[in-house]
């Protein structure tokens, strides 16, 4: 037993053996806890002896636990308000990923970003002590007005930072009795329309590649190359616009390719690590020739980058610019339950780029790590949902066995 413990224990005590944190077996056979925490310079202690069951001294071990850490809280200074805890969290979270980028898997950037857009919603609390602050202030800021406009996506993601932000500060043990916010999730809101993934079909795209393209293939539209390029590797557009030359390799007929290092931060105007901090390869192989017919043309204004460097793109004008392709060819968009029209923007390219590879029998694996996706409930967002026409005959993909016959 530790000199420490051997302080807070008497002979009175009778202790036979320790079985966990905390507890101890007495002579009688009954348990008796005894926790400990330094508060305010000085060692404070909670003890209660004959406890009958163990269930019960863990129920008590974690009310001694809660009890002392909340006089820990309330003795300490002002540098544990709220607003110098949360700037300590984001420190945290921007630490974390500058280490990260020389590690195997460095991280981006969207972690710091959700991180301080999240704090905007829990600005009442700024003042507030943490062990001030309950779960009634946690469920107050979800039924604001302006934080319940938010998506079921981005209230989950912002309420995953508050809860990681106590416990940051409060410590993993702390945190399971005192975090505020912790086992509060967010509700999902039955009214709002789920997510549907714009697909861009064949057809339709290819309308849009004769549109903005003469018979040779040359672009008419500063938007012809890049609308090309994303729909047929599914790159993301922050992607494509960090892209350099020669992260391009088209030296090989038989295997071209482009190496996906970074991202283009359309906040922050920095290029970063991809969205899973990961390179991939995406094979291009397919559209070599126009990949270098369009570095031939580019080449002369622009040395660095594969793309040259556009103000409207740049601007964010790049979604609108794809809805008004899709007008100028007839395009008719899909509707949800509200009868609001769903137009397909410069993302719905990476989403049609994944259908495209499913629906042509590209295993979904291969598809996955194409596009850069940690895991397959990541992928499976990507997913459109299928027409009739697009599931025609597939039961014979099956090949049904029969004895004298054949089947179909």
């Amino acid at each position: 037993m530790s000199e420490e413990k051997e302080k807070s224990i008497s002979h009175h005590d009778m202790v036979k053996e320790k079985l966990e944190e905390n507890i101890f077996r007495m002579a009688n056979g009954r348990f008796m806890v005894v926790v400990q925490k330094r508060i305010n310079g000085k060692i404070k202690t909670k003890k209660k002896r004959n406890i009958k069951l163990i269930q019960e001294a863990r129920q008590i071990r974690k009310g001694f636990i809660y009890q002392l850490s909340q006089d820990d809280l309330k003795h300490r200074d002002g540098q544990f308000k709220w607003d110098v805890a949360y700037k300590k969290y984001v420190s945290h979270i921007r630490q974390k990923i500058d280490d990260s980028q020389t590690s195997h898997k460095p991280m981006g950037e969207g972690s710091f970003e959700t991180a301080i857009a999240a704090y905007k919603y829990t600005k009442q609390w700024e003042k507030l002590f943490i062990g001030q602050i309950s779960p009634s202030h946690v469920h107050s800021m979800m039924n604001k007005p302006e934080f319940k406009a938010l998506t079921y996506g981005v209230k989950k993601h912002y309420m995953r930072h508050i809860r990681l932000a106590f416990k940051f500060i409060m410590g993993p043990m702390a945190s399971l009795y005192l975090n505020p916010a912790h086992n509060v999730y967010i509700p999902r809101n039955k009214d709002e329309e789920p997510h549907q993934v714009q697909w861009i079909r064949p057809e339709v795209m290819e309308k849009i590649i004769d549109l903005y393209h003469d018979k040779d293939m040359n672009p008419l539209s500063k938007w012809a190359s890049l609308f090309y390029f994303a729909y047929y590797t599914g790159m993301r557009s922050g992607e494509i616009f960090s892209l350099t030359a020669d992260d391009v390799h088209l030296e090989n007929p038989e295997n071209s390719y482009v190496v996906v290092k970074t991202t283009y931060n359309w906040k922050t105007e920095k290029i970063t690590p991809t969205k899973s901090g990961q390179q991939r390869v995406v094979d291009v192989t397919a559209i070599r020739k126009y990949l270098l017919a369009h570095r031939l043309r580019t080449k002369a204004v622009e040395k660095d980058f594969f793309f040259p460097r556009d103000r409207e793109w740049k601007s964010g004008k790049a979604a609108q610019a794809v809805r008004a392709a899709l007008k100028e060819v007839g395009y008719t968009p899909e509707k949800n339950a509200k009868g609001k029209e769903l137009w397909p923007n410069f993302h719905s390219l990476r989403a049609s780029y994944i259908m495209n590879l499913l629906t042509a029998g590209v295993p979904h694996l291969t598809v996955q790590q194409l596009v850069g996706h940690a895991d397959y409930a990541t992928l499976k967002h990507y997913t459109a949902k299928l027409k009739p026409e697009d599931i025609k005959g597939v039961s014979h993909k099956l090949k049904p066995h029969t004895k004298n016959r054949k089947s179909g």
